[in-house]
């Protein structure tokens, strides 16, 4: 959810809370640890206190690096093959209903068009992401 009453119309701390309000406190189990980066949002007092105020555990990340999230990778596969698939999109202003859906469609049967092998690739690549985040001490890697 945007937050149309920030400057940029972005996404701002009140705006994630009021996402983690609609779907993560209904589906969390304590058992859980709620996983997220270190995003400003993220990382805000009043999302800080949020997460003790609902008893919801969540991940120390490493404070330089996103080098462990294999989505990143998932994200940047999908952007290319949307704007391979469909390089009409690049044409968009986006400020029109008509573009925000047709954004929605491209990304959708690209997603399903990503190959299984990409994912399984991200899966087996963990421990040597791992690997490399603890050689690094937290700080950037190739990955």
């Amino acid at each position: 959810m945007r937050d149309f009453e920030s400057e940029k119309h972005g996404y701002t701390a009140n705006s994630y809370i009021e996402v983690l309000e609609a779907r993560v406190l209904r589906n969390y189990y304590h058992e859980l640890i709620f996983m997220q980066d270190n995003a400003s949002i993220h990382t805000a007092h009043k999302v800080k206190d949020w997460f003790k105020e609902n008893g919801i555990r969540t991940t120390n990340w490493p404070p330089y690096s996103t080098d462990l999230n294999p989505i990143e990778h998932a994200w940047y596969a999908l952007k290319k093959l949307v704007l391979k698939m469909f390089p009409e999109i690049m044409n968009c202003s986006g400020e029109s209903e008509e573009d925000r859906a047709n954004l929605e469609e491209a990304l959708k049967v690209a997603w399903e068009a990503l190959p299984d092998s990409l994912f399984e690739s991200l899966i087996e690549s963990m421990p040597q992401r791992i690997e490399a985040c603890i050689a690094a001490n937290g700080w950037h890697t190739k990955y």
